[in-house]
């Protein structure tokens, strides 16, 4: 088998993996501090491999099985920025916080493209909008006491 580049997919399952073997009594504690910390600065099937290979038949790690990571949903960040747009001129009757709220979910999931697309123009909308959904609550409150 190649050995393939990995990322936080098969990492964590890794570490599901030592957790269990800690549970269980095959890894005393601080050999399972040096796996965790290994696995965290792997790049590679063999590095992940080679923290769980002394582990039962049960703990041990396929990379052939393991999940590939999600795609990013190209959809989301395209969402993200109508939505942002509307909610920023809609902050000051506060729909546009939640809009905005929305927004910047959506755009966690509209991640692939580096730089600057739809998905972070969206989040930067939605967090203005939120921002000023919350001002316009404050001089709200503020008017209200004077």
């Amino acid at each position: 088998m190649k050995d393939e580049r990995i990322g936080t997919v098969h990492r964590t399952q890794v570490i599901d993996l030592l957790n269990q073997a800690l549970a269980e009594g095959h890894v005393p504690e601080p050999d399972y501090d040096t796996r965790i910390v290994a696995v965290s600065t792997a790049t590679y099937a063999s590095d992940l491999l080679a923290q769980v290979q002394d582990l039962p038949p049960s703990l041990q790690w396929d990379p052939r099985n393991a999940a590939p990571p999600a795609p990013p949903d190209r959809n989301a960040g395209r969402a993200a920025l109508i939505l942002g747009l509307f909610a920023v001129p809609m902050s000051f009757c506060f729909i546009g916080g939640i809009l905005g709220i929305v927004a910047i979910v959506l755009s966690t999931r509209g991640r692939g493209a580096h730089g600057v697309g739809p998905a972070l123009i969206g989040r930067v909308l939605g967090i203005l909008s939120v921002v000023l959904s919350l001002g316009a609550a404050a001089a709200l409150v503020f008017a209200a006491r004077s």
